[in-house]
């Protein structure tokens, strides 16, 4: 399986708009360009860099430089579900160690990535 979304990652302190790949054995976010409110003028590399910087989890980040990406491999994935905050639909997905990230599709369902991201995980 190789599905794509473009989608909103929110790290503890921003936003990064990108592509969403769900593969069979790992669910990688690619980061395209910052798109927080309060970060938009930084170097797209320093705001993965904090990302990657705060965890220790069994997420890691790839960084050739040029692309970065989040990487959640889907043995670590326990679960995906569907979320609300006011009208943005988010997906949320927690790893084997109780970290979770969150991703926003705006107004659009998520039952599908959610899913998706399932089916991957075997759950």
């Amino acid at each position: 399986m190789d599905k794509t979304w473009t989608i909103n990652y929110l790290p503890e302190d921003g936003r990064l708009t990108g592509k969403l790949h769900v593969r069979d054995d790992e669910v990688t976010f690619e980061a395209l360009y910052d798109s927080s409110f309060k970060t938009i003028a930084k170097n797209i590399g320093l705001a993965v860099g904090s990302l990657a910087a705060s965890g220790g989890h069994l997420a890691y980040l790839r960084n050739d430089g040029e692309a970065a990406e989040v990487v959640l491999p889907t043995s670590s994935i326990t679960e995906a579900r569907g979320a609300k905050k006011g009208m943005m639909h988010r997906v949320v997905v927690q790893l084997t160690d109780g970290s979770e990230h969150t991703f926003e599709y705006g107004m659009l369902p998520v039952k599908k990535l959610v899913a998706a991201i399932n089916e991957v995980a075997g759950r």
